[in-house]
């Protein structure tokens, strides 16, 4: 898909108003937060050719835009760029890990603790025989969750299967992280999340994932670092638990 520059410039002021303020976007507040240097009537324009690419949505609220998952896979893959983890989150993970290496109930609370405090996201693990979960009050902190209790009562009815979850990850065999992006997932209660899990290993599981599941608006360059992070540190430690 290729876009103009303005195009890309406007697509990302519209995705970090989204992921700021989780409503419609519209274009005089673009034009009042963003130096993108045209009229409020040019990014009218340029948001409906957005709509037409099904990068932008509107309901039927608002005469604002939404950002679309296609448009957030967009972002994640083309605008965010080489994903850096903060140094210092770099080294409580592995410190974490390395520190509890040769205690597995303990590896398990460090791994849960870190992910779930530096994505904001609910955290899952998966080994062969259970499914651990943390962190599920921190969806309360994302508008769409916190402020619609129903919905996110039917997300944790879906998770409450644990073979459901088991049998999403598992059709992914990547070796990087995986990422479902609200839709993507095929379940309607998920709409307004995004799953992003990756593969690890872990004593002598043989399937074993680590994941965070959160809003869509979660922060994918923490997330996504994050995830390989804990990979990378549990191979490393790997040979202390043998």
């Amino acid at each position: 898909m290729e876009l103009t520059e303005r195009q890309k410039e406007i697509l990302r002021a519209v995705i970090r108003e989204f992921m700021e303020e989780a409503e419609e976007v519209g274009s005089l507040s673009l034009v009042e937060k963003y130096d993108l240097g045209v009229s409020s009537a040019t990014i009218r324009n340029e948001m409906v050719k957005l709509m037409g690419l099904g990068l932008l949505e509107k309901s039927h609220i608002s005469s604002g835009r939404l950002p679309t998952d296609q448009a957030l896979r967009l972002y994640v893959t083309n605008f965010l760029g080489r994903r850096e983890l903060n140094p210092m989150v770099s080294v409580e993970i592995r410190q974490g890990i390395y520190r509890d290496r040769f205690d597995k109930d303990v590896v398990i609370k460090s791994i849960l603790d870190i992910l779930s405090k530096e994505t904001e996201s609910l955290v899952f693990l998966i080994l062969d025989n259970q499914i651990r979960y943390f962190g599920v009050s921190q969806l309360f902190k994302y508008s769409e969750f916190g402020e619609n209790i129903e919905k996110l009562k039917k997300v944790i009815n879906i998770l409450e299967d644990e073979n459901y979850l088991r049998n999403m990850v598992s059709k992914f065999t990547n070796s990087g992280v995986s990422l479902l992006i609200g839709g993507e997932s095929g379940v309607k209660e998920f709409t307004d999340c995004a799953i992003a899990f990756i593969r690890i290993p872990f004593w002598d599981q043989n399937h074993s994932y680590v994941g965070v599941i959160g809003s869509k608006r979660m922060d994918y360059s923490i997330v996504i670092p994050a995830l390989n992070e804990v990979r990378n540190a549990l191979q490393t430690s790997m040979s202390g638990w043998r």
